[in-house]
């Protein structure tokens, strides 16, 4: 049985992956900041820090490969601790990897690295790289870092906007939609690419499997025009839809002010592209060499975030 590591295993992807590799006979070993009784006895817990290199060689010991998940994941902040977690915290896992002969990474980037390209032009791997905010640039050097490692074979998987139950997008969303606060942006014919947590573990854990190179992947469930992905929710939330319009430059210029005199803006940049530009994720790389398969489409998608809404998500993200 092979035994891995999973850094941020208590976060949200994390939390998905745990619980893939646990279906799939693996030993599961934690490296986290907090405890947590979610798996009880099915996983060991290491209480570490990426960022303190001293916490980590104990979670490393006798682990035959690293899945890096743990990452700084916010659209806007202060570059500084965004870096030394995800870039600096980075290296730390790499360093650590060597010290304890550990020749094995799959790392959680993200499909920002491209940015929002002003183009309809799909998406694939070696697409050109063009981050727009520090979280983005994070993710790159983060993949470069690993790359400088030959010891190590580094297999890369990107997703794209991330919607499922317990994610705090997923949240944000829905409490501006039942709130009546959300604000279209464009007529709502962009389109873009999201992917379920599941299938994001899912890839995780078939590069492991079958990547034999240590390649880069893009993972998506699937695509859809924004004005539909937000029909499909207010229809199952039972709310009216948003009715509220602005033009792309005006709502870009407001999320500009709202950066320069808020600490925790309300709408930022990025938000307003993520939500109103054109942009199309191929995965197929990861379908013709790892198998992959999405298992979640809108449907199925849109029915998890509203379940787990209803159920819990309005007042927690647990």
């Amino acid at each position: 049985m092979m035994k891995v590591l999973v850094t941020g295993g208590t976060g949200f992807i994390g939390s998905y992956l745990v619980e893939e590799l646990l279906r799939n006979g693996y030993e599961v070993r934690i490296l986290s900041r907090k405890s947590t009784t979610r798996w009880k006895n099915e996983v060991e817990i290491f209480r570490g820090d990426i960022t303190k290199p001293e916490t980590l060689d104990k979670a490393f010991k006798g682990i035959d490969a690293v899945f890096h998940n743990a990452a700084y994941a916010i659209d806007f902040g202060k570059k500084e601790i965004i870096y030394d977690v995800n870039v600096n915290g980075t290296k730390n896992v790499a360093e650590a990897c060597i010290r304890n002969d550990i020749d094995r990474i799959v790392y959680t980037s993200s499909a920002g690295v491209y940015g929002f390209p002003k183009t309809d032009t799909v998406i694939t791997e070696d697409f050109p790289k063009k981050p727009m905010n520090a979280y983005q640039k994070s993710k790159l050097l983060g993949e470069k870092i690993l790359g400088e490692y030959e010891e190590i074979k580094t297999s890369i998987i990107r997703p794209p906007l991330v919607f499922g139950a317990r994610g705090q997008t997923t949240k944000i969303l829905l409490d501006m939609l039942t709130s009546k606060s959300m604000v279209l942006v464009g007529d709502g014919n962009n389109t873009i690419s999201i992917v379920h947590p599941v299938d994001v573990a899912r890839c995780l854990r078939l590069a492991l499997e079958r990547d034999d190179r240590g390649e880069t992947f893009n993972v998506v469930s699937f695509t859809v025009k924004i004005g539909e992905f937000i029909e499909k929710l207010v229809e199952r939330l039972g709310v009216e839809k948003p009715e509220k319009r602005v033009p792309f430059w005006i709502a870009y210029t407001l999320a500009t002010l709202h950066e320069f005199i808020s600490s925790n803006p309300k709408i930022t940049r990025f938000r307003v592209r993520a939500l109103a530009s054109n942009r199309i994720i191929s995965c197929e790389k990861a379908r013709r060499v790892l198998g992959y398969k999405p298992t979640f489409d809108l449907e199925k998608t849109v029915e998890d975030m509203i379940r787990w809404y209803n159920q819990s998500g309005k007042n927690s993200l647990e």
